[in-house]
């Protein structure tokens, strides 16, 4: 067979906020609020600050509130569960919070006073017991754009058999769940799990979900013949971003892969303005 076809974010992140954009439309005309969406920066990661800047310009792009709160006011715990308590009580429709915490800070405390309905990232304890549920209401944002991404492809998931490699409980978990509700049949690899296990999971594996932010763990010549290969881990090697799967070797193999960068990556921010309007329809009981 040929080459893989590349299963990038950006061309479905545009079809999703031109959705997102005609829902607000619809929210103004029947005169409703814009949703609004604050972004509180904690520590000084430049990873969470560089997707702190994506949600803005997103934000704007699409119509959408927003407001960001630096972290020079978050430096203690206590700052943040202030700032928490103050934005969960306002008319602020979704709250993201950069993770993770600093070292020190309690993020059970900080759930504590986080409005579960504004939260965007899908990682309040509460959304995910909904998940474990099969009631989910706001769904972590990576692990939907990567479910996303994988119905794009057009792959029939029912009897399928797939390896999910990474074990997080924002990530790989909440993929678990979601493919399990679409009956596949699932292998999970973490770090327990040795080399000859994990080659045969994803040489067995109709789809391959890595993200275990480890460059280079699955070989390509482990690829399944046909299969679809989803790569969620993003690691900088030298300057440049690295997936977890080989993808020149894989993609001779696979029939869908996604790059990194530009596959999972684009789609993130995008899947986090519809948790943003799904929050807000859930806060008006629309």
């Amino acid at each position: 067979m040929g080459e893989a076809k590349l299963l990038e974010g950006k061309p479905l992140a545009q079809k999703m906020r031109e959705e997102i954009r005609q829902e607000i439309d619809s929210f103004v005309k029947k005169g409703l609020e814009v949703p609004t969406l604050t972004s509180i920066q904690v520590g000084e990661n430049p990873a969470s600050r560089w997707y702190v800047d994506q949600q803005k310009k997103v934000a704007s792009h699409l119509g959408i509130g927003f407001q960001e709160i630096p972290s020079r006011e978050t430096r203690l715990q206590s700052q943040l569960m202030d700032t928490v308590r103050k934005v969960s009580d306002s008319r602020i429709h979704g709250i993201f919070i950069t993770m993770p915490l600093p070292e020190g800070f309690d993020s059970g405390q900080i759930f504590r006073v986080f409005n579960y309905q504004k939260d965007v990232e899908g990682i309040h304890p509460v959304n995910l017991g909904l998940l474990v549920l099969r009631r989910a209401r706001l769904i972590p944002s990576t692990a939907a754009a990567a479910l996303a991404l994988i119905e794009e492809s057009g792959l029939s998931l029912r009897g399928k058999r797939a390896a999910i490699i990474g074990q997080s409980a924002t990530v790989g978990r909440p993929i678990q769940l979601l493919l399990g509700e679409r009956r596949m049949t699932m292998v999970v690899c973490n770090t327990g799990t040795s080399e000859s296990v994990l080659k045969e999971a994803v040489s067995e594996a109709d789809l391959v979900v890595a993200c275990a932010g480890k460059p280079g763990l699955i070989r390509g010549e482990w690829i399944k013949e046909g299969s679809v290969v989803i790569d969620i881990g993003t690691t900088e090697v030298k300057g440049t971003l690295v997936g977890d799967v080989e993808l020149d070797e894989a993609r001779k193999r696979a029939s869908f892969i996604t790059p990194v960068p530009g596959g999972v990556g684009p789609l993130t921010v995008t899947m986090l303005m519809k948790n943003l309007m799904a929050a807000y329809r859930w806060q008006k009981g629309i």
